[in-house]
């Protein structure tokens, strides 16, 4: 009978071909606006969802190998969190303004949803300092500022949805930066 370790290194290696097929997915999907994004250098801030996914399987890899990354884990979690709740946002925003949601939509949403839980989960478990903590908050903020000055945000279903992405993604950082915040102070009374 396999013990409780073997189940839970089977269970990080599935949640790591998932997140890295899904990664390698969602910069195909990002392919028309990486390649319409200029200048070249503002592309790596486009694909926010997928960079998720990729810096998620990253800390499960490193989990998996024994040599976690607090701050690794921590970005990855709020990472996946901010885009999979903002993806899931941004599609149902699209079905309710009834102009056309489809089982792509539905896909989306489902599966971005699947990205907050996960990050949800590896943050209850995530140790991680007051450095990492300032990181990732202004990481978060910067990608809104880069995203929304820029206007190199995710391609939108509709253009009535700006100020629904704008806004939910401000919220979403102020949120996680919250949530870490409380997490923070929970882990130095310990």
């Amino acid at each position: 009978m396999p013990n409780l370790q073997d189940k839970k290194s089977k269970f990080l290696l599935v949640l790591f071909f998932i997140n890295f097929f899904g990664s390698i997915y969602g910069f195909y999907w990002y392919k028309a606006q990486l390649l319409s994004t200029f200048p070249e250098y503002l592309r790596i801030f486009v694909p926010d969802s997928p960079t998720a996914s990729s810096l998620f399987s990253l800390s499960l890899l490193l989990i998996i190998i024994k040599k976690p990354s607090p701050f690794v884990s921590l970005l990855a979690s709020c990472w996946v969190i901010k885009y999979g709740l903002w993806a899931a946002v941004i599609n149902t925003h699209f079905l309710l303004t009834g102009e056309g949601y489809s089982f792509t939509n539905f896909h989306l949403t489902l599966s971005h949803l699947g990205m907050a839980i996960e990050g949800f989960l590896l943050i209850s478990k995530c140790s991680f300092s007051k450095i990492h903590f300032f990181l990732v908050v202004i990481l978060m903020i910067s990608s809104d500022i880069i995203d929304y000055t820029l206007g190199i945000y995710p391609w939108l279903f509709a253009e009535n949805q700006q100020t629904v992405a704008l806004v939910s993604a401000v919220l979403l950082t102020a949120f996680i930066s919250f949530y870490c915040f409380i997490r923070l102070r929970t882990q130095t009374r310990k």
